[in-house]
């Protein structure tokens, strides 16, 4: 067997790397968030809401899905079994196998690219029956641009996973800002000319962006591409029959999402925007804050299960679990307390009338109540992925959504479309639930009662917060504000900057070990 390198990773402890790792990346996330508003703030400036921004938004419909779902599924299978390669110090044979998957994911995709141009006109009339003749056109165009995308797509994930392994994190992160950053010039600079077809090219060029930015770091892990597909190797197998499930179960929340729109098409007008405005608020916290740590600790757990580290895998999944807590449930407090300032501030404008902005915040507060559940399920469920499990993750997923379903049948009459989103909150806490125990007997070594303990002292710090933040509220006017928009925005940073300031005093105070763990990492950088 040919050896190479063995792993060159940052120094220090595993729980070290991870938050040094989640530090960068939270950093880019959030740019990236902000990159995102832009630019759909660009597309409607440019081309408002109308039929054309319809069929570009049902168009890109798909390309999503995939990114979404089968993206995170290469990124999710790849990291393990290159990791595994990586200790070892076989570099060579997990640069083979990375290439071989890597060759399977172009030709299936670019596949699946041929299919769906074929099949466009069936997709569109699938997907928005209710379009005029003109509009159906002008989809059927769209999609068939916008399917070009999905092989850069596919393989810029695969890429990622690569990196993230060999502990590169920066440029796997920065593409998504990139991407967004060549959708956003596509619409200065060749939006009126082009109209809509030409943002639909620029969709395809940004993808293609998210492939190149990643490239060079390969140079940096001394990445060796090979022509093989080796479809008798048994990682190469085993990647191929853990992609299915892992894409099952990472679909689990849109299906929840899909579930809320099949429900809510029977209730007034305006909910099913409500639904995914609210949801699109409540997962800012998710992308920004859930998705750094989640994208820095897989590798560190990949790593400890290559190892046989059983001890050093529940401790970093207990710092993980701890973390996410100490930066989400503040958020959830937050996003309940200033749910109606916070839809205003983001969404109330032009025809988003009063009635929507309540309607919105009323589908904040019910998704707010699951957010800590929402973002337990990437940390457990990578963690039973490193250990190369798939199978809980799918089982327990797909009793969500059977939940999921029977939730909503009982509350939609009580709570209209509020009701659906609460459901999507106790069937996430279900699966939640399900995932740590079904973990804790595969990693004894889980410390239960401290995590208990924890998010415990975290609560109390964030439900004082609240009230402090609800009473400066009061007093500030903003939840019955009627004043100039900056104004508000004034008013709500002001209370967020409170908020902060009050629960990280309280968390320290009480001693939060996350709350000391990351003022002792900031210390650290400024010393």
């Amino acid at each position: 067997m040919v050896k190479g390198k063995s792993l060159q990773k940052p120094e220090g402890s595993p729980v070290a790397r991870m938050a040094h790792a989640a530090s960068i990346v939270l950093l880019i996330n959030l740019v990236s968030r902000i990159l995102g508003f832009v630019r759909d703030a660009s597309i409607a400036a440019f081309f408002g809401a109308g039929p054309d921004t319809d069929a570009y938004m049902v168009a890109y419909t798909i390309p999503y899905f995939l990114q979404t779902i089968l993206g995170m599924a290469f990124v999710t299978v790849m990291v393990p079994e290159i990791t595994t390669y990586l200790v070892r110090g076989d570099r060579n044979q997990g640069w083979r196998v990375a290439s071989a998957i890597g060759n399977w994911t172009v030709i299936c995709l670019s596949l699946i690219t041929v299919i769906g141009i074929a099949l466009a006109p069936v997709l569109i009339c699938l997907m928005a029956p209710g379009f005029s003749g003109t509009v159906t056109t002008l989809a059927i165009k769209l999609t068939r641009i916008m399917f070009l995308s999905i092989t850069f797509m596919g393989t810029g994930m695969l890429i990622s996973g690569i990196l993230n392994a060999g502990y590169i994190f920066t440029s796997p992160a920065l593409a998504p800002a990139v991407s967004n950053l060549v959708i956003i010039g596509t619409v200065i600079f060749v939006g009126s000319t082009y109209g809509i077809t030409g943002l639909a090219v620029g969709t395809v060029l940004s993808f293609v962006a998210f492939l190149i930015i990643q490239l060079p770091d390969l140079l940096r892990l001394d990445f060796r591409y090979n022509w093989s597909l080796m479809a008798s190797h048994p990682a190469v197998r085993r990647i191929g029959r853990h992609l299915l499930p892992v894409c099952l179960s990472l679909a689990v929340v849109q299906i929840y999402l899909a579930t809320n729109r099949f429900f809510a098409s029977q209730l007034a007008p305006g909910s099913i925007t409500a639904l995914d405005f609210g949801n699109r608020l409540v997962n800012l916290p998710l992308g920004v804050f859930v998705g750094s740590v989640t994208t820095a600790i897989f590798p560190s757990l990949a790593e400890q299960a290559a190892l046989g580290n059983r001890k050093e895998m529940a401790h970093l999944t207990d710092r993980g679990l701890g973390l996410v807590s100490l930066l989400i449930i503040p958020a959830a407090v937050g996003l309940i307390v200033l749910r109606e300032p916070l839809v205003q501030l983001v969404f109330q404008r032009g025809a988003f009338a009063p009635r929507a902005t309540y309607m919105t915040a009323v589908a904040v507060l019910f998704y707010s109540v699951g957010l800590l559940a929402q973002a337990m399920h990437p940390i457990l469920t990578r963690a039973f992925y490193a250990l190369q499990e798939v199978l809980v993750p799918v089982v327990a997923g797909m009793l969500s959504i059977v939940l999921n379903i029977i939730f909503s049948y009982i509350l939609l009459p009580q709570l209209g479309h509020g009701g659906l989103a609460l459901s999507n909150s106790l069937a996430a806490t279900i699966y939640a639930l399900i995932l740590y125990f079904n973990l804790n007997r595969r990693l004894p070594e889980l410390k239960a009662n401290i995590l208990l303990t924890t998010i415990f002292r975290i609560v109390v710090a964030a439900l004082i917060m609240g009230a402090i933040v609800w009473l400066f509220g009061q007093n500030l006017n903003v939840f019955a504000w009627s004043g100039s928009l900056l104004g508000l925005v004034f008013r709500v940073l002001v209370l967020i900057i409170v908020g902060v300031l009050v629960f990280g005093l309280i968390v320290f105070l009480v001693g939060v070990e996350e709350a000391k763990f990351i003022v002792a990492k900031v210390l650290r950088k400024l010393l």
